[in-house]
């Protein structure tokens, strides 16, 4: 989620989206720490300048992952022979937009969203990872 925060001064105190931080600044060799209050602001990730009326997308993508797999043989201590296997795995994503960037978005992904076919989360086995020998 892109987000910034801006110093706000104590009147804005307990408005929505306002925190209380410090801040801590060295002055002439001195360490100085203050209370300041900062309020969050979450933007489009695409268009920064929107901030209002954000919705987060959620997808995935293909991608490919490298796994260790059995081959069923075994070496000439009796050790089980291992592969590196190329899979395919899903990588979940998600951005936030404001309405003009969500539009876009479902008009770029229109033909791919009436080609699709709705199916169950998938899952997925975790790569092993590689035995030190």
């Amino acid at each position: 989620m892109g987000t910034k925060f801006i110093e706000v001064d104590e009147s804005h105190k307990g408005q929505p989206n306002v925190e209380e931080g410090v801040k801590t600044i060295e002055v002439g060799g001195q360490t100085i720490t203050t209370t300041i209050f900062v309020q969050r602001i979450d933007f489009d990730d695409l268009a920064p300048e929107v901030t209002d009326e954000l919705t987060t997308v959620k997808f995935a993508v293909t991608v490919t992952e490298e796994m260790e797999d059995l081959t069923g043989e075994v070496d000439e201590d009796g050790s089980p022979v291992t592969e590196i296997k190329e899979i395919q795995v899903p990588k979940w994503l998600e951005i936030d937009l404001g309405p003009e960037s969500l539009k876009q978005y479902e008009e770029v992904m229109a033909p791919f969203f009436a080609a699709a076919r709705e199916t169950e989360t998938p899952i997925v086995p975790a790569p092993r990872k590689r035995r030190k020998k």
